[in-house]
């Protein structure tokens, strides 16, 4: 199979469509995990999430070296049905890396968030700009819609994966807003 080959085999929509949800999730574990890092104190890289990435290249590789491999068999349906399988698998991989960096983050600001406002003098500053109720209720909770992701989450299941991955970064944004009013109190 050359090169070509695979490329038209990765523009069939039974695989494209996991190369653009793929694509989509990658750019958010990224864009998380970066913030994650420079949020982190200690200055501690989280490293599942990037094993999680290394891990769905192999599988890209493992594609594009269909091409390079010496044809000793002439059944295309055997390669394509390889190259959903390795697609699926690198999915799977951005997948889990995507939940290992979100529960990493949402670890980092709601500990800086309970921590911050558990001073009475920050508090009281809080209270005079934003909800606090509302806050704390928010960051109770957290534990528990975690819960539900980790639950859910299952690749192998026919579900909408991308939705659910969405769901959680709402819930990222929510925190990181949340993290940014506490840090922009005056101190």
């Amino acid at each position: 199979m050359n090169i070509d080959q695979v490329l038209d085999v990765l523009k069939k929509h039974n695989i494209s469509h996991y190369l653009t949800e793929i694509s989509q999730i990658h750019m958010y574990t990224k864009h998380y995990l970066l913030i994650a890092e420079e949020l982190s104190e200690e200055g501690v890289a989280f490293l599942q999430p990037l094993k999680e990435h290394r891990d769905a290249y192999d599988h890209f590789s493992r594609i594009f070296a269909l091409s390079l491999k010496k044809d000793d068999t002439n059944c295309h349906e055997e390669k394509e049905a390889y190259i959903l399988d390795n697609i699926k698998k690198a999915f799977g991989h951005e997948y889990r890396a995507f939940f290992d960096m979100a529960d990493w983050f949402t670890y980092i600001c709601r500990k800086y968030i309970r921590e911050e406002l558990s001073n009475k003098i920050k508090r009281k500053k809080y209270q005079e700009k934003y909800d606090f109720e509302d806050t704390k209720k928010f960051i109770n909770q957290l534990p528990f819609y975690i819960a539900e992701f980790r639950e859910r989450k299952d690749v192998s299941k026919e579900q909408p994966i991308l939705e659910e991955v969405l769901k959680y970064k709402n819930i990222m944004d929510r925190l990181l807003e949340l993290y940014q009013q506490v840090q922009d109190l005056p101190v």
